[in-house]
């Protein structure tokens, strides 16, 4: 099972995205952890090498499954570790391997493009004290085919 941690970096009301190329979607910065890591250790890592800056206490906002379907039939499964962070310093990349980085305003999150699942996570990493727990089923093309998420 693949294993990715992310990270919501928040300043003054706005987050820092990541628009990747493949579908022109917005996503939250992170990517694939290492062997040997623990899950703290990969989201700063992997948030400085996709935006140049160095988070300062990450808190664990959410562990989330994600099934990948093809019928009945699971293609593909990992997890993620969502974090949120609202201090960090270094300089700021606006163009990466990886895609795209903007700062976009809370507001308007729910028009932006992305998967479906995204926006329930961060609305929750948000606006939501607790951490939350939640398992996605996506179809091969990325359509949100179902979705619990508990507290």
């Amino acid at each position: 099972m693949q294993k990715v941690a992310n990270c919501i970096y928040l300043k003054e009301n706005r987050i820092l995205l990541l628009q990747k190329p493949r579908r022109n979607w917005w996503t939250i910065p992170g990517g694939k952890m290492e062997v040997g890591e623990t899950v703290k250790e990969s989201v700063k890592r992997e948030f400085f090498e996709e935006t140049g800056i160095r988070i300062d206490k990450p808190v664990l906002k959410g562990i989330y499954n994600f099934l990948i379907k093809r019928g009945n039939e699971t293609e593909n499964e990992w997890m993620m570790f969502t974090f949120l962070a609202k201090d960090g310093e270094g300089i700021e990349k606006e163009v990466t391997e990886e895609g795209i980085l903007k700062w976009h305003s809370i507001d308007e999150l729910d028009h932006l493009p992305m998967a479906e699942g995204d926006r329930y996570i961060l609305h929750h990493a948000l606006h939501e004290r607790e951490i939350a727990f939640g398992l996605f089923e996506y179809t091969e093309d990325e359509r949100l085919l179902s979705y619990r998420v508990t507290d």
